[in-house]
């Protein structure tokens, strides 16, 4: 029970930081929510369905995300008033880098969806998708710049 209820907790305060409020009708709409979001989440855990194994090292890029949060937001602004101001529009670009893809190990794939995530959390990448066949990472950007570090960290060899 004390699990559940660390997990009910956290979800309830996800929730009102998230909606920013607390007025009766939210509160009860969280409290519903959240003791969902507990009891799914013990039923995923107890049963092993989503094993979470992972290198810590790899969760731990995330510490870099702020520094590409500032600069791929300025690039966007930059392309936007660009194309405000001088008629000049977005570049947007497809790439594609060498990316260890790994194996079928639950390491390996979290590692995948952390750059996925991570990468696509930036401004000026979204990841398109992991061509396992080719080992590379596609993306999209709207200004060319360097592939990240933490994404390079992750598996990709730009």
């Amino acid at each position: 029970m004390l699990p559940w209820l660390v997990q009910f907790t956290i979800a309830f305060v996800l929730w009102f930081l998230y909606v920013g409020k607390l007025q009766p009708d939210e509160a009860v709409f969280g409290v519903v929510a959240s003791a969902i979001a507990a009891f799914a989440s013990r039923i995923v855990l107890e049963k092993d369905i989503a094993p979470l194994r992972a290198e810590w090292r790899a969760v731990a890029q995330i510490w870099r995300m702020p520094k590409y949060m500032v600069v791929g937001g300025w690039e966007i602004v930059a392309v936007l008033l660009k194309q405000i101001f001088l008629r000049k529009p977005a570049e947007s670009l497809f790439y594609s880098v060498p990316f260890d893809t790994g194996g079928d190990s639950d390491e390996d794939a979290f590692r995948r969806a952390l750059a996925v995530g991570y990468t696509t959390a930036t401004p000026n990448f979204v990841i398109v998708g992991i061509d396992h066949a080719h080992r590379r990472l596609v993306y999209h950007q709207i200004q060319k710049s360097d592939v990240p570090e933490m994404t390079r960290r992750l598996g990709a060899k730009a």
